[in-house]
């Protein structure tokens, strides 16, 4: 019964209105074109699932350690290889909750817009709210850079 649901410590939903625009370009492409527009901003996440993944993670990535003879200063830094079996399923179990995150918002997302057409009395896609950003974090990812002249992943 977590699904669609905001959570606690620092995760909220706020109504905001707009009072001034920095960047009218950036804003634009946004959607954010005038002052007094309002929007709605959503911080949430996988709620206790996420915390499950990491807290079951961190137990095998620590007899992982051992045997890879891995030492880190703090547990909280705790790893595996990536290759590893500890390591793929940690990255499957992650990509598991980043997953149900997304549908965490997109459900309250979606429960915030019939919110709106309720006191409006408007159908959900006339009120012309749409999803700007949507970005999960504290999640581990592969990504490739260039580090002095050369392709690094």
């Amino acid at each position: 019964p977590q699904l669609g649901t905001l959570g606690a410590g620092n995760h909220y939903a706020e109504i905001q209105v707009i009072d001034e625009i920095y960047d009218k370009f950036a804003a634009g492409k946004m959607g954010i074109e005038r002052i007094g527009q309002v929007c709605v901003m959503i911080h949430s996440g996988s709620r206790g699932f996420g915390h499950q993944v990491a807290t079951d993670a961190l137990v095998q990535m620590e007899k992982a350690m051992k045997r890879d003879q891995i030492d880190v200063n703090d547990r909280q830094l705790a790893c595996a290889r990536i290759n590893s079996v500890e390591g793929q399923d940690y990255l499957k179990a992650m990509a598991a909750a980043a997953n149900f995150a997304w549908v965490n918002r997109s459900s309250m997302t979606f429960l915030t817009r019939q919110a709106f057409a309720k006191q409006f009395k408007m159908a959900p896609d006339d009120l012309d709210m749409h999803v700007i950003y949507d970005v999960s974090h504290n999640i581990a990812k592969v990504e490739e850079h260039v580090v002095d002249g050369k392709l690094k992943t």
